[in-house]
């Protein structure tokens, strides 16, 4: 109880009186300001609802990542052909989830001049997707990107692992992947 306590004081802007932060000193001071900063100017999400009773439980992951990347580029007011990548991060969808974050793209009016990846890194998959827009904007490849991360537990075909080896059964930790989490 005392963590949900401490998060809804999060949300709700008004952190938990007992809570206190402490800066910790390290050995090498604070960080300068550099030009080569990567910087991240905005945030969105949707809702979190419960999964299968919740109020996007027939909401498409697509859908989702549609709503959000639409209010991102009205939020800062940037059109969607100055985009230089894309990176969707999801652990659920099939193939990667690209044609779900492709379809997504499109939903939103980014043109197919913008280039869009998706990742899969299990429950880190959206981090993994900044990692990845932060790299390419530190490496000079494009100097603005969009890093995502989406979801749908409603509509994941949780109970079929699809294609893979019979062999699976033979090693303890590779049959464990078919432990649910969560």
């Amino acid at each position: 109880m005392r963590r949900l306590s401490v998060v809804l004081g999060h949300l709700a802007g008004k952190p938990d009186p007992g809570w206190t932060l402490q800066a910790a000193p390290c050995a090498t001071g604070a960080p300068q300001a550099s030009a080569a900063d990567v910087v991240v100017v905005h945030g969105r999400r949707t809702a979190i609802c419960r999964a299968g009773r919740g109020g996007f439980k027939d909401t498409t992951p697509d859908e989702l990542l549609s709503a959000v990347m639409t209010a991102v580029l009205q939020d800062v007011n940037l059109r969607p052909e100055q985009l230089g990548d894309i990176c969707v991060g999801n652990v659920l969808q099939p193939g990667a989830g690209a044609i779900m974050a492709r379809i997504a793209q499109f939903l939103s009016d980014i043109p197919e001049t913008v280039p869009l990846s998706t990742v899969n890194r299990q429950c880190s998959s959206g981090l993994q997707a900044v990692a990845n827009i932060a790299g390419g904007i530190r490496n000079g490849s494009y100097d603005i990107g969009m890093a995502c991360g989406v979801e749908s537990m409603s509509l994941a075909d949780r109970g079929n692992p699809g294609n893979i080896t019979s062999r699976l059964m033979e090693k303890e930790k590779a049959r464990d992947c078919l432990i649910p989490m969560g």
